[in-house]
């Protein structure tokens, strides 16, 4: 959805434009095993959702770095933008209450996930992380957005 949420011109722009990803873990370096650090991939910044088929933005503040081919207070300025219409946006954000029991699931391939500390001295909570690593995110200039796909939005 906040994909949707920017004007056509804009994501002509950024439709294609790559940035650096940093890996959620730490992982063994090769060429130094005593170090460990994060794993730092290339991947578009609007990509298409496996299951639906429709572009989506994909940023993330903690795990999304510099946009590729673009000088970094370029890419900073742009990538604050976009990481902003997920932030800024409460319509389309999701406010979670945990309580002993319960469970929450969603696809972090279009979901940011941010825990808001409000839970000191109360119950413990844990969290485990489900992720597919087979998939590499891409982008499809053809695909639809959702709007577009529902009829909402011409294309």
């Amino acid at each position: 959805m906040p994909y949707s949420r920017l004007s056509p011109e804009f994501r002509k722009f950024i439709d294609g434009k790559q940035a650096k990803f940093r890996s959620a873990g730490e992982y063994l370096d090769r060429n130094d095993p005593t170090a460990r650090r994060p794993v730092v991939r290339i991947h578009p910044i609007v990509r298409v959702h496996p299951a639906t088929g429709w572009k989506s933005l994909f940023v993330n503040r903690i795990r999304t770095g510099k946009i590729v081919g673009l000088d970094k207070p370029e890419s900073d300025v742009i990538l604050d933008y976009l990481f902003d219409v997920y932030e800024k946006n409460i319509d389309i954000q999701v406010r979670f209450n945990w309580t002993p029991g319960t469970s929450a699931l969603w696809d972090n391939r279009i979901t940011i996930h941010n825990a808001t500390w409000d839970y000191e001295g109360g119950e413990e909570r844990h969290g485990t992380r489900v992720a597919s690593l087979a998939e590499a995110p891409h982008f499809d200039d053809k695909a639809p957005t959702r709007r577009e796909a529902l009829g909402l939005e011409d294309k």
